[in-house]
């Protein structure tokens, strides 16, 4: 892992909704099943943004972010289920991961991490 600041866009549809899928992702301890639970233990979460909207927008904000300059898509992270390049970015600085919640694109549940190496 670079060091850095990483952001993973999800949905939360589920039982449990966005909080329920919020809670998991802040746990460390828990049954890993998705790729963002395999990376979060090497992780502090730093920030969340998420949306009640009960439109699927995932896809449409991986796909934005993947064209803004600074941030970097790990390519094939998070999106074995659809046809995104990626579902988590890396920008190097703070001041470039901030970008992120700028794309104005409708809103989605949000995870930014800071490394903790």
């Amino acid at each position: 892992m670079k060091p850095g600041y990483y952001s993973y866009i999800g949905s939360a549809f589920g039982p449990g909704g966005v909080r329920a899928r919020v809670s998991r992702h802040l746990r460390k301890e828990k049954r890993k099943h998705w790729h963002i639970d395999y990376l979060r233990e090497f992780m502090e979460p730093v920030g969340v943004w998420f949306t009640h909207d009960r439109q699927r927008l995932e896809h449409i904000w991986a796909r934005a972010l993947s064209d803004v300059g600074g941030i970097t898509p790990i390519h094939g992270f998070g999106c074995s289920d659809c046809s995104c390049n990626s579902h988590l970015f890396h920008a190097p600085t703070k001041s470039a991961s901030g970008l992120v919640p700028c794309v104005d694109i409708g809103k989605v549940e949000f995870f930014h991490y800071r490394d903790v190496a």
